[in-house]
């Protein structure tokens, strides 16, 4: 727990306006009340005897900066740039002149020196670049041009700013506006030009193909498996599945929501109300994929070098071979499968009774695309069989599932908006795309709520599986999102003043979702929500079981996702460990 505060008071002390501060200030900036300002006097502790900061007096400010500088290099479009130090301190980032980069290119660990501590016009500190020892990128995209007999490379992004000089333009039959691939062999430096050699050439710019397999390339993404990494998907997919070591729940009435072009199921829900108890009983099923890929193997290490499926316009890198993802992992229709299934019991408002977890073999009844469950829901069959993706018609047993879904889902969110569930409305646009590849028309996303029902059952599934292991006292990598700070807050209570709205000097989660619901139907209503969103730190990974702010939600791991999602496929291997030591698989 003492840790919950480290990285927030670093970067909090990072900040312009916040260089230096007292217990109190830092407390209240990071909105620490009661009892957890004693846990920010413990962060406090851990960060002096690490040496991140120091005291003067009764202050606390980050260390000063060294006379060397290791971190990471951000060029500017004029040349110069600045390197955030690994260590946080107090003066801030180092300027580098242009002159001074020495061949630094965006994204470099660099080593510098510090050649003037007082700051640049009263700015960062200035130094220059001594030492690449990282670079961050040398495999880049870019459109083939000739300027003054010259052949050179436009790259594509942001990181290389100009041209990159080829010498072997006639041994790849290079013409002008072809896309490539390069390798920067000379790093641009002051007024001279980088140099590349052309390792692959894609077609011409602007084909929609063309320009997916230049971010492939840039990004180092691949649309292939290697041979050994296929064939130990295959052999996986032959191994042995006794489901008399699972519970078998094949007869339950399973379903999935997804959208229609879909190809991997990640999770089947099941949903029964008992009119004797007033209680619901959910059931959360999600592709046992720990049962086919296992730590230390090929296939477990190429996933983890993926990190998780890639979603390109119209093309999906997936970090598992189809094999898997799309076969015996995917909770297919009318197929059993293996899964890890949370099953939640719930009272008539939603709240939490009970949880168990089960290794167990399902066989989901029916595949549903969102629209076509919005639609059975709605009553309307015949929009419902357009929206279809399957043959197969809902039982009575399957629609009758669906509708207590809806029910539950409701009362789900209704609970966590009474915790204060962040709702922001912010437009989510779909693109439409013609049989050449390029985008012809953009229209919104459909406002089903079968999307929310989907959403709200995956928050109870990540939620009752990281409380089981806070239960525990044991580690697992949780999804956290730290509360925003005070000075996050400042714009936005700026912005709504001048829109007629008043948000409180220490607003909780509940005041930023009375705001939001107020400003809904208002003019200002897209500003303001942009704004909350602005001030709502970004969610990352963390053993730190800090809870996520967003989703009101005290304990929070993402474990929906095996498939695509490797931190996912992490928590379902403690989740198979404590099954085993439990006697519950």
């Amino acid at each position: 727990m003492p840790h919950r505060y480290t990285k927030r008071i670093l970067d909090h002390l990072s900040r312009e306006d916040g260089r230096s501060a007292d217990v109190h200030e830092l407390a209240r900036a990071l909105r620490a009340h009661g009892d957890d300002k004693d846990i920010v006097r413990a962060s406090i502790q851990i960060l002096l005897e690490e040496d991140s900061i120091e005291k003067d007096g009764d202050r606390i400010q980050l260390r000063s900066m060294g006379e060397e500088v290791v971190g990471v290099f951000r060029a500017t479009r004029r040349g110069f740039g600045f390197v955030r130090s690994e260590v946080p301190c107090r003066e801030g980032d180092l300027f580098v002149a242009r002159g001074a980069t020495n061949g630094a290119i965006s994204g470099d660990t660099v080593r510098c020196t510090v050649a003037r501590r007082h700051g640049w016009k009263g700015g960062s500190p200035a130094g220059r670049v001594e030492e690449v020892l990282e670079r961050g990128q040398t495999i880049f995209s870019g459109t083939v041009v000739k300027k003054k007999g010259a052949w050179l490379v436009e790259p594509d992004g942001r990181r290389l700013r100009n041209p990159v000089l080829i010498h072997d333009a006639g041994a790849k039959n290079l013409h002008v506006g072809v896309k490539v691939v390069f390798e920067l062999t000379v790093a641009p430096e002051n007024d001279y030009l980088g140099e590349g050699v052309v390792t692959q050439v894609l077609g011409e710019a602007g084909r929609p193909d063309v320009e997916t397999q230049a971010v492939m390339a840039a990004f180092g993404l691949s649309d292939e498996f290697p041979p050994e990494v296929v064939n130990a998907a295959r052999d996986a997919s032959q191994r042995e599945q006794q489901i008399d070591e699972r519970e078998d729940v094949r007869t339950l009435t399973t379903f999935t929501i997804d959208p229609p072009d879909a190809r991997d199921f990640d999770d089947a829900i099941s949903v029964m109300w008992n009119e004797d108890d007033k209680e619901w009983e959910l059931g959360i099923h999600i592709a046992d994929v720990a049962h086919f890929v296992r730590p230390g193997e090929v296939l477990d290490e190429e996933a983890r070098a993926r990190g998780n499926s890639t979603y390109l316009p119209r093309l999906v890198l997936p970090m598992l071979p189809e094999i898997l993802s799309n076969g015996v992992c995917s909770l297919q229709e009318g197929v059993d499968r293996f899964a890890k299934s949370v099953f939640v019991r719930l009272d008539e408002r939603g709240v939490v009774q009970d949880t168990r977890f089960r290794s167990t073999c399902i066989n989901s009844d029916k595949r549903f695309t969102y629209l076509e469950a919005q639609a059975w829901l709605d009553g309307d069959a015949k929009t419902a069989r357009c929206h279809s993706r399957t043959d197969t018609e809902p039982t009575k047993a399957v629609l009758e599932a669906l509708r207590q879904a809806d029910r539950l889902a409701r009362a789900i969110r209704q609970r966590r908006q009474r915790h204060g569930m962040i709702s922001l409305e912010l437009p989510a646009s779909v693109l439409e795309f013609n049989e050449e590849g390029h985008v012809c028309d953009v229209h919104p996303e459909d406002d089903a709520f079968t999307h929310t029902l989907i959403e709200m059952f995956m928050v109870e599934a990540n939620e009752a599986v990281a409380r089981l292991f806070d239960g525990l006292d044991v580690s697992i990598l949780r999804r956290i999102h730290p509360e925003p700070s005070m000075d996050d807050l400042a714009n936005l209570r700026m912005m709504a003043g001048a829109s007629g709205f008043q948000v409180p000097d220490d607003p909780s989660r509940k005041d930023l979702q009375r705001l939001l619901d107020a400003t809904r139907d208002h003019s200002a209503s897209r500003a303001i929500h942009f704004a909350v969103l602005k001030t709502l730190t970004k969610a990352e990974y963390s053993p730190t079981a800090i809870g996520h702010f967003a989703l009101a939600s005290e304990h929070y791991a993402h474990f929906t996702s095996p498939i695509r999602r490797y931190p996912d496929l992490i928590v379902h291997r403690a989740m198979e460990a404590w099954l085993e030591l439990t006697a519950n698989g």
